[in-house]
């Protein structure tokens, strides 16, 4: 990005407010509506206020308008410093040029008397002509920037950051750059982090893309699955998050419907309120006529993102008459999916097509977000019934993670949630398993994780349960991950 500048020696003296015959005759006229004020006019009525109505001692022609400066305040952006020596230096004296930068570091503030006439300027105002190429600053962006000069500290809303730091950063301003930073970095959220990190990729801010990719991690399927804002997510950034070890999901069914709404949103660029779960599949079953939606020309450059699920973690029988439907998935994927689900209910849940468990091992998620003493989750895999739990002990931060296997006699397994499930009846089911919490701790995220264990899971009180991941200091939220896989005899 690169930004080039001009300047003359004289201009007539212009503000916002000057009358037509005034103005240079550079300057461009804008029509706008009446009673709305310019970006100029409202950073000319309040750099004045700040200035007690000094005259100027710069006037800035850049965006097609004219701000005027005062030297008091240039000090803070490196890029007004150094034209504002350049253009005041004498052309036939070079040896002045430190006198020169002295008077732009000397300046004096007016004194305050409470005097609302304007002060007059010992000569006129040098004019700058400064051309920014870099598109993602605005007019109200830049009047925003300047308008910082004025202040000790500088004042940034969420919602300007972006263009406040693309302005900051044009203008070598590194106080009002950092505060952009700081600001963008304390409210990453569903609303902004695609932008977020759109930026900080554009400025290569490392800290901050990380940590927008960080609260990916964490929040694609819980929060932003559910946001019309899931359709500003970059095809490589989701495939990224998908592929990453600390992806938290609630189950591996919950990975894949974030990513079908997320290409019915890329898919529907009008939409601006995000429809139903219901409407969504109606969509894809109205497309699903022919070859699946994958194998025609407009579906197969998403074939890597569905390539990173773990389809075969889709045990449901709903769930996976649903994916039939809609048509998405090549015929060859779903017979592999039925196949393997096949194969593991008869051979007592052994699961041989699994070869490495960081990558293919079923993700089951449990989040903490209240201060109840007590979180717990039931799932099911192939006949077996495992409760997920997550206690808390008494007032402290302290917490014990753990899981069980449930007898199909077990209270806690109800009929109705259970009906459409298998029992399997062997005594022993040797299970890989691994618990992995994610939690603040002193304001830094952090992982703790049991190492992976192979333990046979039996029907006595003893041998049904899991080693325990025991993690003090924490604060809610806190991502807890489950990660399991049966071991093939």
């Amino acid at each position: 990005m690169h930004d080039e500048v001009s300047s003359s020696d004289s201009i007539p003296s212009t503000v916002p407010s000057t009358p037509r015959k005034d103005r240079p005759a550079s300057a461009k006229l804008s029509v706008r509506l009446p009673g709305l004020p310019r970006p100029e006019d409202l950073f000319y009525v309040q750099s004045r206020k700040v200035a007690k109505n000094m005259a100027p001692d710069i006037v800035l022609e850049c965006m097609g308008s004219f701000w005027e400066l005062h030297c008091p305040y240039l000090t803070k952006s490196r890029i007004l410093m150094e034209l504002f020596s350049s253009v005041n230096k004498p052309k036939s004296q070079d040896n002045e040029s430190s006198d020169q930068m002295l008077q732009l570091t000397t300046c004096m503030l007016p004194s305050g008397a409470g005097n609302q006439q304007e002060q007059q300027s010992p000569r006129k105002p040098i004019m700058i002509k400064f051309q920014v190429k870099d598109p993602g600053v605005s007019k109200n962006a830049l009047a925003a920037a300047l308008l910082n000069l004025y202040r000790s500290d500088p004042v940034v809303g969420v919602e300007e950051a972006e263009g406040l730091l693309a302005a900051a950063k044009v203008l070598v301003f590194p106080q009002l750059y950092q505060k952009c930073l700081s600001v963008m970095l304390d409210n990453i959220n569903s609303n902004t982090v695609c932008r977020f990190h759109h930026v900080a990729c554009e400025v290569r801010e490392d800290n901050l893309m990380m940590t927008c990719e960080r609260w990916l991690e964490l929040y694609l399927v819980p929060h932003l699955q559910s946001k019309i804002q899931l359709r500003e997510l970059s095809q490589d950034l989701l495939l990224k998050t998908l592929k990453s070890p600390r992806l938290f999901t609630y189950s591996e069914y919950q990975v894949f419907r974030t990513l079908l709404y997320w290409l019915f949103l890329r898919l529907n660029p009008t939409v601006q309120i995000m429809p139903s779960h219901s409407s969504i599949l109606t969509y894809f079953i109205s497309l699903s006529k022919g070859a699946a939606f994958l194998e025609r020309d407009v579906g197969k450059k998403y074939i890597p993102l569905f390539q990173c699920l773990r389809l075969y973690g889709i045990m449901d029988s709903l769930q996976l008459e649903e994916i039939q439907q809609i048509q998405l998935l090549p015929q060859m994927w779903l017979v592999r999916i039925f196949t393997k689900h096949y194969y593991a209910l008869h051979r007592g849940g052994d699961m041989p097509f699994l070869e490495d468990f960081d990558t293919q091992a079923l993700r089951f998620g449990l989040i903490i977000e209240g201060e109840a003493q007590y979180h717990t989750k039931t799932i099911s895999m192939y006949g077996f019934y495992f409760e997920l739990k997550a206690v808390r002990k008494g007032e402290s931060s302290c917490y014990n993670f753990s899981m069980q296997r449930l007898q199909h006699s077990d209270p806690t397994l109800s009929f109705r949630a259970c009906k459409r499930h298998p029992f399997c009846l062997m005594q022993e089911r040797g299970v890989i398993y691994e618990i992995k919490v994610q939690s603040r701790v002193k304001g830094k995220w952090q992982i703790f994780c049991t190492d992976r264990v192979n333990q046979e899971f039996g029907v006595t009180k003893k041998s049904s349960e899991s080693q325990v991941l025991k993690v003090n200091g924490l604060s809610p939220p806190i991502f807890a991950t489950f990660s399991l896989a049966f071991a093939s005899f």
